[in-house]
């Protein structure tokens, strides 16, 4: 993905490749597992990790596009880990 992507055009392309909300990352939610999350709390994008049914590591970021491409990448090397990546 390139810079300056929204979250729902994050999600679209994701779930074109097999990288599903839930499954290798969230979107405001605790997911499946470990797992990588994006959130907008007051204005403010966030990314976490959520783990044992909890939200650790916030990091705001200064903007949405800047929170959703940390959150595309690693949810693309993880999809391909997990081999549900599909080009």
């Amino acid at each position: 993905m390139n810079n300056r992507v929204t979250l729902d055009e994050m999600k679209k392309h994701l779930a074109a490749h097999g990288a599903e909300d839930g499954v290798v990352y969230s979107h405001g939610g605790l997911g499946g597992g470990e797992i990588d999350g994006i959130e907008e709390i007051d204005g403010i994008w966030y990314t976490y990790f959520s783990e044992r049914g909890s939200k650790r590591g916030y990091k705001a970021w200064p903007s949405e596009e800047e929170a959703v491409e940390y959150i595309a990448r690693r949810a693309q090397v993880i999809a391909k880990q997990f081999g549900v990546w599909r080009e």
